[in-house]
């Protein structure tokens, strides 16, 4: 399975959403800067006391990374993309595997 088959999309330079890859509802996102819960829920979400910044996520079930967590990109195009360490969402059921040049592991 590639990457570009889960939907990817670039939320910002450093962080980006896709669809888990062992099925489900779940988006997944990674980044490769830390970033506090409050701060990705505001660029997945939107902020919820501003209405005008409403997003194409809300009401998508989006699992977030710990605040901490931050991946190595290499590339910027997600046929080539490689992020290293692995991607860990088992805790919330989702998938745990690797992205290496564009193919998902």
């Amino acid at each position: 399975m590639r990457l570009v088959d889960l939907e990817p999309h670039w939320l910002t330079p450093d962080v980006f959403i896709f669809r888990n890859p062992t099925g489900g509802k779940d988006w997944l996102t990674c980044k490769r800067v830390a970033m506090s819960t409050r701060d990705q829920q505001r660029l997945v979400w939107g902020d919820h006391m501003d209405p005008r910044t409403k997003t194409e996520w809300v009401g998508k079930s989006v699992v977030l990374t710990t605040p901490d967590c931050a991946w190595r990109f290499e590339g910027n195009d997600f046929n080539t993309l490689t992020v290293t360490p692995s991607i860990d969402a088992s805790a919330s059921g989702n998938w745990h595997g690797f992205i290496t040049n564009g193919e998902i592991k």
